[in-house]
């Protein structure tokens, strides 16, 4: 099955939800910018009530956007993530420098940007560019661009992603993993849980 990332959560009980309905991947962000936007300690509680109450043990990541590798290497370990997520412009020497395993998001406009540029990174993430935004926006991008995306590495799908248009998502561009935030809330960063319920479902049949 097609792997789940939730990501831009901000609330205990949607984070053990997400988990405990088989979420591969939890995120919470860490760009001050974002509606999203958790502070290191909101998210050791996150973190720690889902380790306690759900017996599914999905990895952390935390979603930053160029900021210092010291600041991400100290967050990383005093929350317990798993991987960092670069959203911003960080270069190769920058995933390198991380410490921990890096998901490197890159900004899908019209053209399918430089797949080859962070080879030290574990994962790749695709979203949607927008001139104010890193990621959330609910906009999705062309996912005929993806056919030229050589898989050296595994990728996760973003932007623009719904309960609705998942299984078209997954039988269209056949991601390892797909990443929502706006497609799962009633508002930024306050998760529907009707709507991870019918997510989980219809990616289980897709």
């Amino acid at each position: 099955m097609t792997r789940i990332k939730i990501c831009g959560l901000t609330r205990a009980e949607d984070a053990v939800l997400a988990a405990q309905l088989g979420a591969d991947f939890l995120g919470m962000i860490f760009v001050p910018e974002s509606p999203r936007f958790l502070r290191a300690e909101q998210a050791a509680e996150l973190v720690r009530a889902v380790r306690a109450e759900s017996p599914s043990q999905p990895r952390f990541v935390g979603v930053f956007r160029n900021a210092p590798a010291e600041m991400l290497r100290r967050t990383a370990a005093s929350i317990g993530l798993d991987y960092l997520q670069l959203h911003g412009s960080e270069s190769e020497h920058d995933v390198r420098a991380a410490g921990v395993p890096v998901i490197k998001g890159l900004h899908v406009g019209t053209a399918l940007p430089d797949t080859n540029a962070h080879p030290s990174a574990e994962w790749l993430l695709f979203d949607t560019l927008h001139e104010r935004h890193s990621g959330g926006t609910g906009q999705r991008f062309d996912w005929q661009l993806l056919d030229g995306y050589v898989r050296t590495k595994p990728f996760l799908l973003a932007g623009g992603i719904t309960p609705d248009n998942v299984a078209d998502a997954i039988r269209t561009v056949r991601p390892d993993a797909i990443d929502l935030a706006s497609g799962v809330e009633s508002a930024p960063g306050i998760k529907d849980h009707h709507k991870l319920r019918t997510l989980f479902e219809r990616v289980r049949t897709a």
